[in-house]
């Protein structure tokens, strides 16, 4: 079952959700306004390693828009 980031355009919220293989996307709405007119976020993660410390420097991808120069404008 995998964490998927969801994002409502009604209060401009960024949230999580577990979600089953069988749950469809119309059942999930927005924890703040409950909304269920949101949308999938392409997710971001990290991993720790031996290049740590120089993954450290690079700027991390957006959470919104999932553009690997980091965080977008909207």
């Amino acid at each position: 079952m995998p964490i998927l980031e969801f994002y409502c355009p009604n209060c401009d919220e960024v949230f999580e959700e577990l979600v089953r293989s069988s749950q469809k996307k119309s059942s999930i709405a927005c924890p703040t306004c409950k909304n269920k007119q949101v949308s999938r976020q392409v997710s971001v993660f990290s991993a720790r390693g031996a290049s740590a410390e120089k993954a450290a420097s690079v700027p991390s991808a957006c959470g919104r828009c999932g553009d690997p120069n980091g965080p977008c404008a909207s």
